[in-house]
């Protein structure tokens, strides 16, 4: 029997030690954005329980779109935690990606500050708030905030 998901992939420039790939979960572990122990430690046994890559999930590309307790990617100073995460992901032998996320119609108010966008001004079954529809200066803003965290 030919088992390839044991087997090693390359996927563009990126080798990974097999096909199992831990898909993007929001976990809730982090405070104010920071990568913490707990987050740490999680990833680690999944990659130390073969996982050839590991998805973050929910990492937000900017605070008017992020949700509590989530991964940030808005800004440098959560570059020291995010590379702690790497290296100890690594360090087990899996490769680690981010879900970058914009919470659009589900951002709540209460934690950001402000009123949510979105494409549309329908309210959220989540929050019951209504966004306001997005200008073309928002989107153009929100394409840039996905491509700084990108770059980050």
């Amino acid at each position: 029997m030919d088992l390839r998901l044991f087997q090693p992939i390359t996927i563009g420039k990126m080798e990974l030690r097999n096909r199992i790939v831990m898909p993007a979960m929001h976990l809730s572990y982090t405070l104010d954005g920071e990568v913490n122990d707990r987050l740490v430690d999680f990833y680690v046994e999944r990659a130390r329980g073969g996982a050839g890559l590991i998805i973050v999930g929910g990492c937000a590309i900017d605070r008017a779109g992020a949700g509590p307790f989530m991964v940030r990617l808005d800004d440098r100073r959560y570059l020291p935690g995010l590379k702690r995460l790497t290296q100890a992901v690594q360090a087990q032998g899996a490769k680690i990606a981010a879900q970058l996320y914009q919470a659009g119609r589900y951002a709540l108010s209460a934690i950001t500050g402000e009123q949510a966008i979105a494409p549309s001004p329908v309210a959220s079954r989540l929050t019951g708030e209504t966004p306001r529809e997005m200008t073309e200066e928002d989107i153009q803003r929100v394409i840039d905030a996905f491509a700084r965290a990108a770059s980050l």
